[in-house]
């Protein structure tokens, strides 16, 4: 029900942004990551987090890297199209994980599909970004709108912060 998406949708966007304003960026968004219980929704799985702010000494250990600059890393159906291009991921890659999992929600299928790996990652990086109004057509207009936003192949041309959708999916009437 929309209502039940809007909801969780916002719990999810709410998460990012309390993760991305302590200077987190998640890294593998993605449904698998997502629990869902009596309390709401809860994101999981920080294991490719990326820590960007400056530590204090008792974090020393969190901020180690985890991998070399231009490695690739998450899940390939919800990569942004720059972690394909080895660049760094920021909130903005989370972003476009969001608008994968809000397509997925809605539209019951991933946003991007292809029969192989390299197929699925040409349909990311170079593919037109679905439309939820025609997988979807009873979605509110609101959710395609979003969608499409997260789902900009320039990472300048995304929401520039989770706070901003969240606050877009709590008035999708006036929106």
């Amino acid at each position: 029900p929309v209502d039940k998406l809007l909801r969780y949708a916002s719990q999810i966007a709410d998460a990012l942004d309390a993760a991305h304003r302590k200077g987190v960026t998640h890294r593998d968004l993605k449904p698998g990551n997502i629990m869902v219980n009596a309390n709401g929704v809860k994101l999981l799985d920080f294991g490719l987090a990326k820590i960007t702010h400056a530590a204090s000494p008792d974090e020393a250990t969190l901020t180690q890297p985890l991998t070399k600059q231009g490695t690739i890393m998450g899940t390939y159906h919800y990569m942004a199209p720059e972690q394909y291009e080895g660049k760094e991921a920021d909130a903005r890659s989370d972003i476009w994980s969001f608008g994968c999992v809000l397509y997925e929600m809605a539209a019951g299928r991933k946003a991007f599909e292809g029969k192989t790996s390299g197929g699925l990652i040409g349909s990311i990086t170079h593919g037109q970004t679905p439309s939820l109004a025609k997988a979807e057509p009873a979605s509110p207009p609101v959710l395609d709108r979003i969608v499409r936003r997260c789902l900009a192949k320039d990472p300048e041309d995304r929401w520039q912060s989770s706070r901003d959708i969240l606050l877009e999916l709590r008035e999708p009437e006036t929106s």
